[in-house]
């Protein structure tokens, strides 16, 4: 059984952790303030919760949210068995998964593709475009490793996220509510679980394979 550590111990060993971790929070707290100066935007409008913020109903964009949370899971999942398996192809997909999850997970929450690029003058066309390019360099880069796992439900993620993608591009023209939102949106929401489901379950062959 371990010993247990006074404070002022385990502040020692916890102690860069506990800088860095004080760090990042200062820095996004002054770049908040940042903007709040700035932008003469209201800070609270920074602060609070999107739904407070906009005293819109708690299940307003639900499913969106629901979806950000899988995205953090899998980057999460993905970071951490990173650091569990030695085979450098293993551990370099599961880095550049995370990595790929966590930006989708930023274009979600903050619009990339929607707002922020075509704002600065680049496309939404273009911005699909590298995406898909993207995820074409991704899956020629890890083909092996991709065809040694369970790659239809991959496949399955990929192929929901191309219907969400059609439709967005090519089916705005209908005014039913259930071709231009649920279709679009619910493709999409179906992808993110696909590639969440199979990153875990890929992650966790790819531990069990090393722990054995």
């Amino acid at each position: 059984m371990k010993s247990i550590l006074f404070p002022l111990e385990q502040l020692k060993s916890i102690f860069p952790s506990v800088i860095v971790s004080a760090i990042f929070s200062l820095l996004i707290i002054a770049s908040v303030l940042g903007l709040h100066f700035y932008n003469d935007i209201p800070l609270y409008l920074l602060t609070t919760d999107v739904t407070v913020a906009a005293n819109a109903p708690l299940y307003f964009g639900i499913q969106s949210q629901i979806g950000i949370f899988f995205w953090a899971a899998t980057a999460a999942i993905c970071s951490y068995s990173s650091n569990l398996v030695m085979s450098k192809p293993n551990k370099n997909f599961l880095l550049v998964s995370a990595s790929i999850s966590l930006f989708l997970g930023l274009d979600d929450i903050f619009m990339f593709h929607e707002i922020v690029f075509p704002s600065l003058g680049v496309p939404q066309k273009v911005v699909y475009l590298s995406y898909a390019l993207l995820m074409l360099l991704y899956g020629f880069k890890f083909l092996k490793t991709l065809l040694s796992t369970e790659y239809v439900l991959f496949a399955l993620a990929i192929g929901f996220f191309g219907i969400s993608l059609l439709t967005d591009n090519f089916l705005k023209q209908f005014e039913s509510q259930y071709i231009t939102q649920l279709l679009e949106d619910g493709a999409k929401f179906i992808g993110i679980v696909f590639w969440t489901v199979y990153f875990y379950r890929t992650s966790r062959k790819m531990v069990k394979v090393e722990m054995n």
